[in-house]
């Protein structure tokens, strides 16, 4: 008898969950691209651990979340990043840009340019440096002329 009581407790229980009111999704932020964040807490008498977080984005065809917002969708970080955090991000990946540049310029060759090869390229696209190199091992193509 005992295990009938526990099953109608287990139904009294769950039908009392199913009539209290649904959690709502809470908005977390947004974008410069205009995707909009959201969340939802996590439950654990309700058998989610985790918080639920997702995107809409602003435009269904192009809208990837920023790094940051992708770090916090995915668990990796606890608080959604600030504008202020993104900002710092965004001109650090600047000032990389630039020096990359900067070294690039500084070691460009004057007479050369990036297009220019010393070898024609094959049908995949690689340099064919096929005079260079042996095809099998002895066989030269110098020495069989």
């Amino acid at each position: 008898m005992p295990s009938e009581r526990r099953l109608w407790k287990i139904v009294f229980e769950n039908f009392l969950k199913s009539i209290q009111p649904k959690l709502k999704e809470k908005p977390i932020g947004s974008d410069a691209q205009g995707n909009k964040y959201f969340e939802l807490e996590a439950d654990p008498q309700g058998g989610r651990r985790l918080p639920r977080r997702w995107f809409v984005p602003a435009n269904e065809e192009s809208s990837v979340p920023t790094p940051e917002w992708s770090q916090w969708l995915r668990g990796r970080r606890d608080e959604p990043p600030t504008s202020e955090e993104i900002a710092h991000n965004e001109a650090i990946a600047n000032m990389k840009k630039i020096n990359a540049e900067n070294i690039a310029q500084k070691f460009r060759l004057t007479g050369s340019t990036d297009k220019e090869t010393e070898h024609p390229a094959n049908s995949k696209g690689f340099p064919d440096m096929s005079d260079k190199f042996e095809r099998q091992p002895g066989n030269l193509k110098s020495k069989i002329k």
